[in-house]
């Protein structure tokens, strides 16, 4: 396993011109068990969990071993907040995206229980667009027997083309991490 050292948390500026180093950001909808990846990715808290969806509210970039960012993007969807700030994270989101020139990888998290919503495939289409690669992460894959794990990459690569990289994790069983961990070292290594 990867030894990650987390030199600095930032919250970002509103209007984000990227930074020289690779970058990973991590998306998805409120509650899908974001802050709880990163977290058991890095194997320490570094970020805020809550049982209450839509805690991470600003772009955060986390530096790890001074060489590549994670950055941890607020959730979409479904939070209990208002439409203004709603549209307020989707802005933030936007603008980082658009910005960044050194994205290496878009992770997009799902609840492996409930599938892609339209707004997963908007992450993924605007991705393609920007000549971003993406992958999904079905998250909380805990929850489900290992045949319908199976059904659900499946109904994924399906829906989102052969070529997607699927990664069915639970930061509860932590399988699935060893795996992504791996990936993590590829993306943040190219192009070096």
């Amino acid at each position: 396993m990867a030894k990650w050292v987390v030199k600095s948390i930032q919250k970002m500026p509103p209007k984000y011109k990227g930074t020289p180093r690779p970058a990973v950001a991590v998306a998805g909808r409120s509650n899908v068990g974001k802050s709880s990846l990163i977290n058991a990715l890095l194997r320490r808290k570094v970020v805020p969990t809550s049982k209450q969806p839509g805690r991470t509210r600003l772009v955060q970039r986390i530096l790890i071993n001074e060489r590549w960012d994670l950055v941890d993007l607020p959730g979409y969807g479904f939070a209990k907040v208002g439409v203004d700030l709603r549209m307020k994270w989707r802005q933030m989101v936007t603008d980082f995206l658009s910005g960044h020139g050194n994205l290496r990888q878009l992770l997009v998290l799902v609840d492996i229980r409930r599938g892609p919503a339209d707004i997963d495939f908007e992450m993924l289409e605007w991705a393609k667009l920007e000549g971003v690669e993406a992958s999904i992460i079905l998250t909380k894959a805990d929850k489900l027997k290992h045949g319908k794990q199976l059904e659900m990459i499946r109904q994924v690569k399906k829906e989102m083309g052969e070529e997607i990289n699927v990664y069915p994790v639970s930061v509860v069983s932590k399988n699935g991490l060893v795996e992504l961990e791996k990936a993590l070292v590829e993306w943040y290594r190219e192009g070096e």
